[in-house]
C-alpha cells in the first residue's frame, strides 16, 4: 500500500544547507578529478618533479585541501540522506527499505553506463554498491555506528601495513624498477594514443584499461571502507538532528571545528609530504605507512571541519545569502557531475580537443573553476523553470515508477517565492 503514497521530497521539506554542502562537494570533486581527466594525476612522479614549480605547488595544494575531502563530504551527506529517506519510508510502512534499494539499483545502472561509456573514474557505482551495505547498519545504535566508523577507518591502515610486510618478505628488489618502468610505459602510451583516439577507440582501449586499473586501485587503497565510514557518520548526524537543529548542536560543531582543523592540517601535511598524495603509495614503504595513517584520520577530519565551518557560517544571515548560491548546484548534483564528465572528455580526449597530457595541474584547476562557475548560474536558471535537474528527474521516475512533472507547478513556484 505504501507504493501509492510515495513521492519525492518537496521543496518545503528540503534542508537547504544539505544542498549547499552538496554543491560545495561537487566543486571539490571536480577540482580533484581534473587532475586525472587532464592526465597530470597519473604522470609518473619523476616527470611531475620536472614540471613547472607552479604545477607542483598546485598539485600539492589540491592533495592538501581537496583530494579525498570532498568525496568524504559527499559520502557523509549520502549517509544523512539515507537516514532521512529510511525515516520517511518507515512512516509509510516500508520497513524493508524497498524504495531505497530501488534507488540504489538505478544509481548503479547510471554509474555503470557512466563508467564504461564516458569515464572510468566514476564514483556512482561505488556509492550504489556501498549503499546496499549501509542498509545493514540502519538498526545499529548510535554508539555502534561510531565504533564501526572507527573500525572502517583503521582497516585500510592495517591492510597497508600487512601489504608492506608481504612486499618486503616476498618481492625481489628488482621488482621496484619494473614497477617504475611499467608506469612510465603506461604514461607514454596514454599520452600518445588518448589525444588522437576516436570515441570507440577510447571506450574499447584506454577507458577499459583505466576501469580495470581503477577497480584494482580501489581495492588496494581500501577506499570502500573509508566511504562506508563516512556514510555511518552521516547516519549518526541525522540521528543527532545535526542539520535539522544546528543551534542545539553548537558544542558538537565547535568540537568539529577545533579537532577537525588541527587533526586535518597535521594529517594532510604529513600525507601530502610523505606519501606524495597517494592513498596507498606503491611500492609500500615506511613513509607510505605514515601517509596511510595520516590519510585515514586527516582526510575525514578536514572534511568534517569543512562541514562544521559551513554549518557555523550558515547560522549568520549575511553568510547564508552568500552560501545559498551553491544550493541549486547541489540540488542538481547528479546532473552536474555527469555534465562535468561530458565537458572534460570533450576537452581532453581525442574525439574532442585532445588536450590530454598537454596541460599542467595549474591549468587543470583553472578549467575546473571555469566549469563550476558555469554550472552555478546554469543550475539556478534551470531550476527557475523545472522542479528537478534532468538526470534527477529520470532517476526519480525510475525509482518511484511513475511520471513526475518536470516543469514547476504553480504552487511550487509560489513556495519558492515565499522562500
Amino acid at each position: 500500500m505504501f507504493e501509492s503514497r510515495i513521492s519525492p521530497v518537496s521543496l518545503q521539506e528540503r534542508i537547504e544547507i544539505i544542498d549547499v554542502l552538496r554543491g560545495l562537494a561537487v566543486c571539490g570533486i571536480l577540482i580533484g578529478n581534473l587532475q586525472w581527466f587532464s592526465g597530470y594525476g597519473m604522470m609518473p612522479p619523476i616527470l611531475q618533479r620536472q614540471s613547472p614549480l607552479s604545477d607542483q605547488v598546485t598539485h600539492f595544494l589540491v592533495h592538501f585541501f581537496v583530494e579525498g575531502k570532498f568525496y568524504s563530504i559527499f559520502s557523509f551527506l549520502f549517509g544523512f540522506g539515507f537516514a532521512l529517506q529510511i525515516a520517511r519510508a518507515e512512516e509509510r510502512g516500508d520497513t524493508k527499505a524497498s524504495l531505497f534499494k530501488r534507488r540504489l539499483f538505478w544509481l548503479l545502472i547510471i554509474g555503470l553506463v557512466h563508467a564504461y561509456l564516458l569515464w572510468a573514474g566514476d564514483i556512482l557505482t561505488i556509492y550504489a554498491l556501498m549503499g546496499f551495505l549501509l542498509i545493514l547498519f540502519r538498526r545499529k545504535t548510535d554508539g555502534a555506528l561510531l565504533k564501526w566508523a572507527l573500525i572502517l577507518i583503521v582497516i585500510p591502515i592495517l591492510t597497508y601495513i600487512l601489504l608492506y610486510i608481504l612486499f618486503i618478505a616476498l618481492v625481489p628488489p628488482e621488482t621496484l624498477a619494473k614497477l617504475g618502468a611499467a608506469q612510465m610505459d603506461m604514461w607514454n602510451d596514454s599520452v600518445r594514443t588518448v589525444p588522437q583516439s576516436s570515441y570507440l577507440q577510447i571506450i574499447s582501449g584506454y577507458n577499459l584499461n583505466y576501469i580495470l586499473g581503477r577497480y584494482a586501485s580501489l581495492i588496494l587503497e581500501m577506499r570502500l571502507p573509508k566511504i562506508l565510514a563516512m556514510f555511518l557518520l552521516g547516519l549518526y548526524a541525522y540521528r543527532r538532528r545535526f542539520f535539522q537543529n544546528l543551534s542545539s548542536n553548537k558544542a558538537l560543531v565547535r568540537r568539529l571545528l577545533i579537532y577537525g582543523l588541527v587533526l586535518g592540517l597535521v594529517g594532510n601535511l604529513a600525507f601530502s609530504a610523505l606519501a606524495g598524495g597517494a592513498e596507498a603509495a606503491l611500492p609500500p614503504s615506511v613513509a607510505g605507512i605514515v601517509g596511510v595513517i595520516c590519510y585515514g584520520f586527516g582526510v575525514p577530519a578536514l572534511a568534517l571541519f569543512y562541514i562544521a565551518l559551513v554549518a557555523t557560517l550558515w547560522q549568520k544571515a549575511a553568510w547564508r545569502r552568500v552560501l545559498a548560491f551553491l544550493a541549486p548546484v547541489g540540488r542538481m548534483a547528479l546532473t552536474n557531475y555527469l555534465m562535468q564528465t561530458i565537458i572534460c572528455v570533450l576537452i581532453f580526449y581525442g574525439y574532442g580537443l585532445g588536450e590530454f597530457g598537454k596541460v599542467g595541474a595549474g591549468v587543470a584547476t583553472l578549467i575546473a573553476f571555469a566549469i563550476f562557475l558555469f554550472q552555478i548560474p546554469a543550475s539556478a536558471l534551470w531550476l527557475n523553470y523545472f522542479s528537478y535537474g534532468p538526470m534527477e528527474w529520470v532517476w526519480r521516475q525510475l525509482t518511484y515508477r511513475k511520471r513526475l512533472n518536470l516543469r514547476i507547478r504553480r504552487d511550487e513556484a509560489a513556495a519558492r517565492t515565499a522562500l
